[in-house]
């Protein structure tokens, strides 16, 4: 690269951090540094996993198609100009830190999702490409941002943080890419673009990270679009990796330690914890379901607030500050919960506002009684002393929560009983909850039972919008990962409702049924493969080993099963007098069973042969609501017999179940 002798346009002061470090500015006639950043990213379009999806090549490839029509843009405006491409090589404080901590944060992450989150979505090691190139396409944008304005391009750790931040929030599918630096995008702009001026000079608003995924969230919660496009849900299920809350304290520290941000943490969880001990005393259930603190949330307070740039100055302000985002996202929990909005935007939200309120906050804090309290408070010691005493303060209160369990400990909530029994005494919200317990034991812990639940769920449209599809997707997931219940719900849907998902999932359901039949393991699922080999439907035609697998079931619908088959023409013979008495049973008895052993009595099989008794059960029948019963009646001689409308049998349920794999 050449160096130029004309001397370009100093970009305005505005400070990053209250003490940067010494800038080195260079001036170049060729913008070579982003040239090679642009043409790294769209060398990863090679990458055999980018490679392989022609919509995330065309995301990649189309951003970087752009940053490079705009430097060769600007180098030839550059060029009739006589102007330079100036550099300033300066690495602040803030943005190495930050981008140190997250970094340890997405390893630790990594470690436990390196392959996969969960729900078919990609692991982290997939995903370092891009987030890669979501880390150069930042670098360009900044630059040639600043170019174009006529401003140096100060050149440091400024996109790392904020690329780190958002990897830890949210990844959009990879056919919908493009809109993942879309958002990046549009926090870099509300960092250029959007300012105003502080005792420091002039600051962005609003934190970058936070900025472009809020506008982005919006979109796709108005358009109720968050779920088809975004991990956003894998990624909150599977942040609950083993001691993730231990990983963000001490990775904390470092960032309050050197920003004093410490205050804004302590009084977010203070916030949280009390809110969840005061509702669990009133009501006996817990306000955030199955965890005390999550791990996103812990995240939220100890990252999302805590940006030197972009919050309160004054302890009083920090306060305020972190409470108002604790109870933001009390609020936001409870509200997005109700009207089945993604619960992973909570954290996110409350950001903007605190961010606009900051200049209010630090105004209040300085102001009458309020004002004299801060600056004692203040001015009682150095800020470097006072920040660790805060430091303490809240490191004393996280061994307390560790300690006595509340944090990092097995939580009765995270549990479908415990949520199943408050739904049967009607606690607050219990039926919201025993979704989001499902859910989080489905997705983050990978509980076959939990899927069945889900499922059973989405069949009852009782606490969430009733929907067979999403119903038969968790039953073949539930039977995929060997629960029995779920397998039993995927033959329910075949069998009696003539509905199946595709015939793979319904081989898979009858094939571990029948395994399971026949080894004793469940013999709750004899009936279903009986039922097949009675009808024909995904097995032989084969009333003998249906009776067989009847036999084995030994339940009420199993002895239906066989008297339909013994009292059908079909050559086989079978004494159904055993039957005949289980049928009769006064606990038992429903219209079915009169059918059935109304024939037995018209044909001498497991009952005398004797018409006047046929026609009292049919009878019987027909007053119980059987319209083949009414039908024979009216005739003079009974008609051969013939399969009744026979009940269903109920949705498996997810507990309990003998020697269920959990």
């Amino acid at each position: 690269m050449t160096t130029a002798t004309t001397v370009a346009i100093d970009r305005p002061s505005i400070p990053e951090s209250p003490t940067p470090t010494a800038s080195a500015a260079r001036r170049y006639a060729f913008p070579g540094y982003t040239f090679v950043m642009t043409l790294s990213l769209l060398a990863l379009v090679g990458i055999p996993y980018i490679w392989a999806n022609t919509r995330l090549v065309w995301s990649i490839a189309g951003v970087g198609g752009v940053l490079l029509v705009w430097q060769l843009g600007l180098w030839a405006r550059a060029r009739q100009a006589g102007r330079a491409f100036v550099i300033e090589f300066r690495p602040v404080k803030a943005h190495y830190v930050q981008a140190c901590v997250q970094l340890g944060i997405l390893t630790w992450w990594g470690i436990f999702a390196a392959h996969s989150l969960g729900g078919g979505s990609p692991g982290l090691l997939k995903a370092v490409p891009l987030i890669l190139a979501q880390v150069l396409f930042l670098y360009v944008l900044d630059a040639v941002l600043s170019w174009t304005r006529g401003w140096n391009w100060r050149f440091g750790f400024g996109p790392l943080p904020i690329i780190f931040s958002t990897n830890l929030l949210l990844w959009f599918k990879d056919d919908w890419f493009f809109l993942q630096f879309l958002m990046v995008a549009l926090g870099a702009f509300g960092k250029q673009f959007i300012l105003w001026r502080r005792a420091e000079g002039k600051r962005h608003i609003f934190n970058p990270s936070v900025f472009g995924q809020s506008l982005i969230a919006l979109g796709l919660i108005y358009f109720g679009l968050t779920n088809d496009l975004t991990w956003g849900r894998e990624i909150a299920s599977s942040f609950e990796t083993p001691h993730m809350l231990i990983v963000i304290f001490v990775l904390g520290l470092v960032v309050e330690y050197q920003f004093h941000v410490t205050l804004m943490t302590l009084s977010a969880a203070i916030v949280l914890i009390l809110t969840n001990l005061i509702y669990h005393s009133a009501t006996g259930v817990y306000y955030f379901v199955n965890i005390n603190l999550a791990a996103p949330i812990f995240l939220g307070i100890h990252l999302l607030i805590t940006d030197p740039s972009t919050s309160p100055r004054t302890n009083t302000g920090r306060i305020i500050f972190g409470g108002l985002y604790g109870l933001g996202y009390v609020a936001l929990f409870r509200i997005f919960d109700s009207y089945e909005v993604p619960l992973f935007w909570d954290k996110l939200l409350p950001v903007p506002i605190l961010n606009l309120m900051v200049p209010l906050l630090d105004r209040f804090a300085k102001s009458g009684v309020i004002g004299r309290l801060n600056h004692r408070w203040e001015t009682a010691l150095r800020p470097r002393p006072m920040n660790l005493v805060h430091m303490g303060l809240w490191s004393a209160i996280f061994v307390s929560l560790f300690a006595t369990g509340f944090i990092d400990a097995p939580h009765e909530g995270n549990s479908i009983e415990f949520w199943k029994k408050a739904v049967a005494e009607r606690k607050p919200h219990a039926g919201n909850s025993l979704v989001m317990a499902a859910g989080a034991l489905a997705e983050g812990g990978g509980v076959p039972s939990a899927y069945n639940e889900l499922g059973l769920i989405s069949m009852e449209g009782e606490f969430v919008n009733q929907n067979a599809v999403n119903a038969a997707r968790f039953f073949s997931k539930a039977c995929e990962m060997g629960d029995l219940n779920g397998c039993a719900n995927v033959a329910i849907r075949y069998l009696f409702q003539y509905q199946r998902r595709s015939d793979e999932d319904v081989a898979r359901a009858l094939d571990t049924l029948e395994n399971a039949c026949d080894d004793g393991t469940w013999p709750g699922g004899c009936y279903f493969v009986g039922n097949a080999y009675e009808t024909g439907r995904m097995r032989p035609l084969d009333p003998q080993r249906a009776i067989e697998c009847y036999e084995r079931g030994g339940d009420l619908f199993s002895r239906k099963g066989i008297a339909r088959i013994a009292l059908t023409d079909n050559g086989v013979n079978y004494d159904l007098q055993q039957i005949a008495a289980v049928l009769n049973a006064p606990d038992v008895i429903d219209e079915e069973c009169c059918w059935y052993l109304g024939y037995m009595f018209h044909q001498g099989n497991g009952a005398p042969r004797d018409d006047s008794w046929a026609r009292h059960y049919l009878k019987k029948a027909c007053e119980l609501g059987l319209t083949e019963a009414c039908n024979a009646l009216r005739q003079p001689m009974l008609p051969p017999f013939e399969n009744p409308t026979m009940i269903v049998p109920s949705w498996s349920s997810a507990y309990p179940v003998p020697n269920d794999p959990k």
